[in-house]
């Protein structure tokens, strides 16, 4: 597994406009659930954002969900660019109930993410031809 044959599923994901599970990536790529673990969906997901956002992108983080809620994990709400009102605590990244405030952002960012990888980015259309 490499960080690039994840990439790629989450730009197919993104250029489909569709959310792929932790468990679908845990799966496919033999990930375990969290931590820091190298081999975990959360740090991988994590190295693969910040090489998006160097690069200009938005990442995948709101792509990727739940199976049971369709969102993100609460510990996605503790990452330093998610907006302070809204931001967790890491004693409560594991709590999966969403206040409205939240999905609303969650959604928010799902469409950036949509929009930017489908909008024509040259750098994206070279990357897929590679």
């Amino acid at each position: 597994m490499s960080r690039e044959e994840v990439r790629k599923e989450l730009l197919k994901a993104a250029l489909e406009r569709r959310k792929v599970t932790y468990g679908y990536l845990m799966n496919k790529f033999g990930f375990t659930r969290g931590g820091r673990a190298e081999e975990s969906v959360v740090s991988i997901l994590g190295e693969i954002d910040r090489d998006e956002e160097r690069k200009g992108g938005p990442g995948f983080a709101a792509i990727v969900v739940r199976k049971d809620t369709g969102f993100p994990g609460g510990g996605f709400f503790c990452w330093k660019d998610v907006p302070e009102g809204i931001r967790r605590p890491n004693e409560k990244s594991q709590n999966p109930k969403l206040s409205q405030d939240e999905k609303d952002y969650v959604m928010s960012q799902q469409e950036r993410i949509w929009r930017y990888y489908q909008g024509g980015n040259r750098s994206v259309e070279r990357q897929q031809r590679l």
